[in-house]
């Protein structure tokens, strides 16, 4: 049984709409609104937000605008604007807009616990990626960076199925040996359930007892990614990532029409890959009273409006039915009224 009184009382949650959310659409989404959303985002209280990629172009034409967003942020003191950097060449050029003033305050690596999964994502094979990611670690922390390593595949893998969740800690713990500041834990293509996401987090905490340093990242695959959110509080987790509308997941194999590499074939089950339903997490959260620092009603609004510019409806329940009322609607006055003349005509 959860217990309720002992959940944190302050959670962060890190919005991943114009990276991660946007990276398996169709269409390519200007600068300028990537831009938008970023400030809204900010406005709306959102103290970490992922911003871009470093990725090739070629193969992720989305990102093709990277160094016109970094450029363009309106910088608010507090807020950490963090950036994917899966290869060599993608963290140089991190730094290197980080010497010019623009780059980014966090850069994020990945390996996944299947080495199947880390073949196709990355090329490489496991311990070639550790001594990869040991370099790295190195470049972007002696460039005055937060570097993020990422643990994908935590709960199976889409390619080979199960992956023993006993290996998502060693990686961790390598992770943290070559000197990531943070790490986020990936359910990469939502095969997490809730009874072992608690037992996961758990476990986790019970290694790593300071949990400032663990993100959590659920997908919406199967529809349990706010039930696993709610196991991760259990287990005393209090950072979490989530993209609007519940956008997300493999990167797309055509953008506006045109057929481009990407990470090759698709190999998730359907193309409801996405992340948790970052406004539904919000509200869940705020109606539970745990403090999110965001203004909740303003970040609603900015849900509706993600469904414009993306065109069409998407996968978020409180963008459409709201928060719950806190206070009697005007429906009521017609009730009482009802209520009045029911009991006058029975007199």
């Amino acid at each position: 049984m959860i217990d309720f009184a002992n959940l944190p009382k302050k959670v962060e949650v890190c919005d991943l709409t114009v990276r991660d959310g946007f990276q398996n659409l169709e269409i390519y989404i200007p600068a300028e609104a990537k831009l938008y959303l970023i400030e809204e985002l900010s406005q709306c209280g959102f103290k970490n937000i992922e911003v871009t990629s470093f990725s090739n172009p070629k193969r992720i034409p989305q990102f093709r605008d990277t160094e016109d967003v970094l450029r363009g942020i309106k910088r608010r003191p507090g807020t950490i604007y963090q950036a994917v950097t899966l290869t060599e060449k993608a963290i140089e050029r991190a730094i290197d807009m980080k010497h010019k003033g623009f780059g980014p305050d966090k850069v994020v690596t990945m390996i996944s616990t299947s080495q199947s999964h880390n073949l196709v994502n990355a090329g490489e094979l496991h311990d070639e990626h550790f001594r990869k990611l040991e370099k790295w670690a190195r470049m972007v922390k002696d460039a005055g960076m937060i570097y993020c390593g990422t643990v994908g595949t935590v709960f199976g893998c889409p390619i080979e199925g199960p992956v023993p969740l006993e290996r998502a800690w060693e990686f961790a713990k390598r992770y943290f040996d070559l000197g990531a500041d943070e790490i986020e834990y990936g359910d990469t293509t939502g095969e997490g359930t809730p009874d072992r996401a608690y037992r996961f987090y758990s476990g986790l905490k019970e290694r790593f007892p300071d949990t400032t340093k663990h993100i959590v990242h659920f997908h919406e695959s199967r529809g349990w990614g706010l039930a696993n959110c709610l196991s991760a509080l259990q287990a005393g987790m209090h950072r979490f990532e989530a993209s609007m509308g519940g956008l997300g997941g493999q990167p797309a194999s055509i953008v506006d029409r045109v057929p481009v590499q990407g990470t090759g074939g698709s190999y998730t089950p359907s193309d409801l890959t996405g992340n948790v339903r970052a406004e539904d997490l919000v509200v869940m959260l705020d109606e539970m009273g745990i403090d999110t620092g965001i203004d909740v009603s303003r970040y609603l609004k900015l849900g509706g409006l993600l469904e414009k510019i993306v065109g069409r409806r998407l996968r978020s329940w409180t963008v459409v039915s709201g928060r719950i009322p806190k206070n009697p609607t005007p429906f009521l006055d017609l009730v009482q009224q009802r209520y009045a003349e029911k009991l006058a005509s029975t007199k």
